[in-house]
């Protein structure tokens, strides 16, 4: 009889201390979540009216609501992964459309033998931003998701069947090296700059494609042009080029991409309030007791990396 009741007593034990590690741990992601909401980037967050999730409708304006509550600890965690995955995907997709527009006037040129050494120049440059920005771009915002998702009881990422919104597709996008890294760019064979521009608006749409059928289901976006990112670059191409005659359209629109991928990542990744482990390599969701300061991380963007195609000059 004393061996069952010491049994039982050990057995109970067992379970408050497994239960009082549990509640601690919950209550520190309760309160990294909270600080990571102090961050400015989430009320400027406005391409969704809602998420769904489980039949369920969740407004940023109440899951932004701190502090957060233990029985709706988890809830939100997963309702903020899917919130910034959403908007991630708008994101993704107004640039990767505005890249496509752009190389389908590029084949346009290379069909009409017109302009085409700046054509040359543009699948350079558009390579360049592909190895040095919009790659990483998809890390950090696959990282950011990952960082949120951790802190769940139950994260989706231990379930090897289990993949959330958008996880695929910005895992995907690495992929592009693998479909690239076996093709050399020529000057003197302009069908090299055909095939390449060829790949990488297939890849582009393939990726448009996933996103769209991942975020039909999710994300409730507040009516806008898909094409809009592409139509503004053009507008402001066009009041600027009056003034200057000499300014190169391709140039330009190289710059604008540039400026677009460096102000999501400030925008939509630093200032939400993650933050970025350059010794790991991994995004993190700072700890309430940890001091952050907003630093762009992204300085590879003004670098030359090593060519993703081999060009040959002759």
């Amino acid at each position: 009889m004393f061996l069952i009741k010491l049994y039982e007593f050990s057995l109970v034990l067992s379970c408050l201390i497994l239960y009082t590690k549990a509640d601690t741990n919950t209550k520190k992601h309760r309160d990294m979540i909270d600080k990571l909401l102090m961050s400015s980037g989430w009320t400027n967050l406005n391409d969704l009216y809602c998420i769904n999730y489980y039949e369920k409708l969740y407004y940023l304006r109440n899951l932004m609501e701190t502090p957060t509550q233990f029985n709706k600890s988890d809830q939100k965690i997963r309702a903020l992964t899917i919130y910034i995955g959403c908007t991630y995907a708008k994101m993704l997709n107004n640039l990767l459309l505005a890249i496509c527009s752009v190389i389908q006037n590029c084949k346009v040129k290379i069909k009409e033998k017109n302009d085409i050494i700046n054509v040359c120049i543009f699948t350079e440059d558009l390579l360049n931003i592909i190895t040095v920005l919009i790659v990483p771009m998809a890390k950090l915002m696959k990282g950011a998701m990952d960082a949120l998702d951790i802190l769940h009881i139950r994260p989706w990422m231990s379930g090897r069947k289990t993949k959330y919104i958008l996880s695929d597709s910005l895992e995907k996008m690495e992929d592009i090296f693998e479909t690239l890294k076996e093709q050399t760019l020529s000057r003197d064979d302009i069908n090299t700059y055909n095939l390449t521009l060829n790949t990488i608006d297939s890849f582009f749409n393939g990726i448009i494609m996933d996103i769209n059928n991942e975020t039909t289901f999710y994300c409730r976006f507040k009516p806008f042009d898909e094409n809009h990112l592409s139509g503004e670059w053009l507008q402001e191409y066009e009041a600027i080029h009056f003034k200057d005659s000499k300014l190169v359209y391709f140039k330009f629109l190289i710059r604008k991409i540039q400026d677009y991928i460096k102000t999501v990542v400030i925008e939509k990744y630093f200032q939400l309030g993650f933050k970025f482990d350059p010794i790991t390599e991994e995004t993190v969701v700072p700890t309430p007791n940890e001091l952050f300061e907003l630093e762009l991380e992204f300085k590879v963007i003004d670098k030359e990396p090593s060519t993703l195609i081999q060009i040959e000059n002759h």
